[in-house]
């Protein structure tokens, strides 16, 4: 792989990140503070572990007076709106107030608030289940499916309304995000791994479309530095169209001294447990394991075309997937037995 041209610094200003306690946001905050950015973290309770000087302010997407007043105290000229409802469980009233009608009233918040430049947070999932081969910008979104994906979908749909009416927004479609810290791709993988429950759908054919979280967060400075990104939607993935569900969960658990998922199932057979412990769960108010639309999404189709971020941004991934593995192995591999 080519290795990118370093990420510039961001351009001075003040920034304001919502959803700052998160696996990204806490990157993305730690990034600019060592930049020497004015930094405010915006979520629901203050994160741990904030770099010093950074400040914090509560955001509460589903109180619209709460987001006004996040917006204009943190004083902003910059902002990356990442907070969002993430998961394949709960609610689809839950999903709808935070992804859309909380996106909803950021931007409105900060357009009010006269900002420079913001960056709503995507999802390539809301090109749906198959995007098709090398996927662009370009491609359809679907608005219908689980909760998460029609919300991420429709909150974009927002953020695109905005663009419209000339706010300087940034739409960015990130890929699979993982590294140290991730949930779905990291830490709950391992933690199946460990208890040797990690089962694989169809022999794990899904595409994982990866992107590693400091690849992502070089994607917003870059951002950040194009002044003709305003009003644009970028994909971003490290460019692997051809890596598997199963062999990215093979190759974790390589990385941290585990043995491989080796049990499969049918998808048909997959859906019709995870439709029985759904049920299980309902009944006795828990999450479950796994869900439908889990299995749905590992048996994701399609790849993504990212030229438009190399051309117009200038952003190539700088930490490849055999980098990125190792440094989950140097830092998972010691805390599991």
């Amino acid at each position: 792989m080519v290795a990118s041209i370093p990420p510039p610094p961001p351009p001075a200003g003040r920034y304001l990140v919502t959803g700052a306690g998160g696996f990204i946001g806490s990157h993305l905050v730690r990034r600019l503070a060592a930049a020497g950015c004015e930094v405010v973290a915006a979520d629901l309770a203050p994160p741990s572990n904030l770099p010093p000087g950074v400040d914090f302010v509560r955001c509460d997407l589903r109180d619209r007076v709460s987001v006004r007043r996040a917006v204009e105290s943190s004083r902003a000229t910059r902002a990356v709106h990442l907070a969002a409802k993430v998961g394949d469980w709960g609610p689809a009233e839950d999903f709808e107030a935070l992804n859309v009608t909380g996106t909803e009233w950021v931007l409105e918040s900060l357009a009010d608030a006269g900002f420079e430049h913001a960056i709503h947070v995507s999802s390539i999932v809301v090109f749906g289940q198959d995007a098709g081969p090398m996927a662009t910008e370009g491609a359809p979104i679907v608005t219908d499916g689980p909760p998460y994906t029609a919300t991420k979908a429709r909150g974009e749909l927002v953020a695109r309304r905005f663009q419209a009416q000339g706010a300087p927004v940034t739409v960015v479609r990130p890929g699979d995000v993982y590294g140290v810290g991730s949930v779905p791709w990291v830490v709950r993988p391992i933690e199946l791994l460990r208890k040797r429950q990690m089962i694989l759908v169809d022999g794990g054919r899904g595409h994982f479309a990866h992107l590693h979280v400091a690849n992502l967060v070089d994607g917003f400075m870059r951002v950040f530095a194009t002044p003709a990104a305003k009003g644009e939607a970028f994909v971003l993935t490290d460019g692997d169209h051809h890596m598997t569900m199963g062999e990215y969960f093979g190759r974790l658990a390589d990385a941290v001294g585990l043995t491989p998922p080796k049990v499969s199932l049918p998808r048909v057979a997959a859906r019709a447990l995870a439709g029985a412990i759904e049920a299980g769960a309902r009944l006795t108010g828990t999450t479950p394991p796994f869900t439908r639309a889990a299995i749905d999404y590992v048996l994701r189709a399609g790849s993504f075309d990212t030229r438009k971020a190399r051309d117009v941004l200038r952003w190539t991934p700088r930490v490849t997937v055999e980098e990125g593995l190792r440094e989950i192995g140097r830092h998972y591999g010691r805390l599991v037995t």
